[in-house]
């Protein structure tokens, strides 16, 4: 996970996160570039997979995983980032936490959970299912809904109610 530098809010009241700078590519870009094969991207996956793990027994979900909130460095090392709209399972935190509810344009509706799709409570599972997005993205080149991602009602309805093909069917 990127390094948290240090959060707050600023004179306007509005709050900011500053995360260390990641040199590297979207692990779709770098899976590609690297030409790897597929052991070596379910390995790859394993490790943002072990990643993820971590946040989730620290009660955080991040809400907006996707390749581009997961660089892979030069060395190969998987770093998670961008958790602007993550959100902390704690009873503590529950009040702080009703204002981070996501709306259309703060998440990926290629990689939504059907229940951020449906704005609904989100669990770790919300993560789960963006994982399992991404992993079929890095065995097929494409996302099960990539077709239906432009509009809202359709993509909705897609990840509700259609059982997308076999990644091995692309």
């Amino acid at each position: 996970i990127a390094r948290l530098l240090d959060a707050g809010t600023t004179g306007d009241k509005i709050p900011f996160i500053a995360m260390e700078y990641v040199e590297g590519l979207p692990v779709d870009d770098y899976c590609n570039k690297q030409n790897l094969d597929l052991n070596q991207r379910l390995d790859l996956f394993r490790e943002v997979c072990a990643v993820v793990n971590f946040a989730h027994r620290n009660l955080i979900v991040h809400r907006d995983l996707k390749p581009s909130n997961i660089l892979v460095t030069e060395d190969g090392m998987p770093k998670l980032l961008d958790f602007g709209i993550s959100k902390i399972l704690s009873p503590d935190y529950e009040q702080i936490n009703s204002a981070t509810v996501t709306k259309m344009g703060a998440m990926t509706p290629g990689y939504a959970s059907p229940e951020q799709l449906a704005n609904k409570s989100v669990t770790t599972a919300t993560d789960i299912y963006s994982l399992g997005v991404i992993l079929y993205e890095l065995l097929s080149g494409h996302r099960p809904f990539e077709s239906k991602e432009k509009d809202f009602k359709e993509i909705y309805k897609a990840v509700l109610e259609i059982e997308p093909p076999p990644p091995s069917a692309l």
